[in-house]
């Protein structure tokens, strides 16, 4: 591509940054003194960015540079200068976030998908990072992203809730404190359960068995019954929600239960029974109440789980997201948030050109 085709394409991409970005890069320490060729945020912002999209050395990237005229570095500057921009990477990437929220229109109850993928360094045969993000449907747009390191686990608590937001959460997300935290900001939550991780309760304080609900529905067939967790959402108020369960059909049954049985003989366990046999079945848990969200909706709702492992799936393909350019912490951080923000650029491109050319024209 022609550099003054990239500089236009560059242009057209800074019209989507957020207020204030230049200033931050000061604020964050990304810029300490104005003094050299990468003392100008935008020059910098382009040479982070270029690196992150095109997954290029830190040679090839300072060669770049010299030949589009942004800057004549060498890579080792190049490589100090990664080192002190994370924080404004991550700032800008919130900033981004908290406008496509604000856009968002209200409903009675807004859809969020929320989930982490791990990153691991190069010659790591562990998790180094984890993202955390929720995904907003029908749009699959980003709400909400977060850069942890190993020990960031997965939990409702790490995202804003706003009243009227449904978020939906796979066994991971399922605990009572992040039930509870949702619930308090005037969310719902739809999570699935192994059928022990949850204490639930009846009214009267009994202890509910998901797997006996279970066993009660033929093949095929679904229940839901009323449940509690144990814990008040304040004094004298307990958490109240609705147990679903789904019993597969035969064969895919089947199936499940074949998986139990060799992922646990993989791990070099060997599965109980229980475990065969809760296998057969899908446990949600929702806070939602039956007027909004009825036992069909729910489990259709959490089938659309998919739609965010698209998004990662996405995120890494187009974005090289997994694969980070060496093993130091710092400019593994702003790499990941340099395809953050990237990735959130190119959502904003994507849906400006939807709004353009709506689906209804191509159509017509």
């Amino acid at each position: 591509m022609a550099y003054d085709q990239v500089d236009q394409e560059w242009h057209r991409l800074r019209q989507h940054l957020p207020a204030g970005w230049e200033q931050s890069a000061r604020d964050k320490k990304a810029i300490r003194i104005a003094k050299g060729n990468l003392s100008d945020p935008e020059r910098l912002l382009r040479l982070l960015l270029g690196r992150a999209a095109s997954n290029g050395s830190l040679r090839a990237v300072a060669g770049y540079a010299r030949q589009a005229g942004l800057a004549d570095v060498s890579n080792v500057a190049v490589f100090k200068k990664e080192r002190r921009c994370g924080d404004w990477l991550e700032w800008i990437a919130d900033q981004l976030l908290a406008e496509t929220v604000a856009a968002l229109p209200n409903s009675v109850m807004r859809l969020r998908l929320v989930d982490a993928t791990s990153v691991s360094k190069p010659g790591s045969e562990g998790t180094d990072f984890r993202l955390h993000v929720n995904v907003e449907l029908p749009s699959r747009r980003f709400a909400k992203a977060e850069l942890t390191d190993a020990h960031g686990g997965e939990s409702f608590e790490r995202f804003t809730i706003e009243p009227g937001d449904l978020l939906v959460g796979d066994r991971a997300y399922g605990t009572t404190n992040g039930i509870r935290h949702v619930v308090l900001h005037g969310g719902h939550v739809l999570v699935r359960t192994n059928g022990s991780s949850l204490p639930l309760m009846d009214e009267a304080g009994r202890p509910v068995d998901p797997l006996e609900v279970g066993r009660r529905l033929a093949p095929g067939e679904a229940t839901e019954v009323l449940v509690q967790l144990r814990t008040e959402i304040s004094p004298g108020q307990p958490l109240t929600g609705r147990l679903c369960v789904q019993a597969l059909p035969t064969e895919e049954a089947e199936k499940a239960q074949e998986r139990v049985r060799r992922s646990k003989i993989k791990g070099g366990g060997h599965p109980g029974e229980r475990a065969i046999e809760n296998a057969k079945y899908i446990y949600l848990f929702t806070t939602a109440p039956a007027h909004l969200l009825t036992t069909k909706q729910a489990f259709a709702t959490y089938r659309l789980r998919w739609q965010i492992e698209l998004s990662f799936k996405t995120m890494k393909s187009a974005m090289k997201f997994a694969a980070l350019p060496n093993r130091l912490p710092e400019t593994g951080r702003t790499w990941l948030l340099g395809k953050l923000v990237c990735a959130l650029l190119l959502d904003r491109l994507v849906a400006e050109q939807v709004d353009r050319y709506p689906p209804q024209w191509a159509a017509a």
